[in-house]
């Protein structure tokens, strides 16, 4: 079975236990049986970061099909829980701030870098600054 149609399966089960409802809370157990992953008591550090990454993408499958619904998916020690409608503006504004984090770092890197001439003018710097101050990417017909 492919990874997509496992990652299909586990959001069908959410969905028919009735868990993909605002503060929804979903056990990492149930998660891990949905997706046949036995987590050992003792093992390497390989054989965890393996069963991580298949849940993670597992579980970053629902949650961008959540976000369709204005559901956000959080991590919680004991699982995932999908956010109340009044928690949704703060995930949000994480968004921003990363995203601001992010273009502040590009920028740094594009003024610090030396200039190549190849003859073509470079306009990175126009777009980092356009992004932050909210330019449309387009100009309207």
């Amino acid at each position: 079975m492919s990874n997509r149609q496992t990652h299909r399966d586990l959001y069908d089960a959410l969905e028919d236990d009735g868990l993909l409802e605002y503060g929804s809370i979903i056990p990492s157990e149930m998660v891990h049986r949905v997706l046949g992953l036995e987590v050992p008591a003792i093992g390497t550090k390989a054989q965890f970061d393996r069963l991580s990454l298949l849940e993670l993408a597992a579980m970053d499958y629902v949650r961008n099909i959540l976000l369709n619904s204005g559901k956000y998916l959080t991590a919680t020690p004991s699982g995932y829980r999908i956010l109340l409608p009044s928690e949704n503006a703060a995930q949000v504004e994480q968004y921003i701030s990363s995203a601001d984090k992010k273009l502040n770092r590009a920028l740094k890197l594009c003024r610090t870098t030396p200039v190549i001439s190849d003859g073509m003018p470079d306009q990175i710097e126009a777009r980092i600054l356009m992004k932050q101050s909210g330019a449309p990417r387009r100009l309207p017909k």
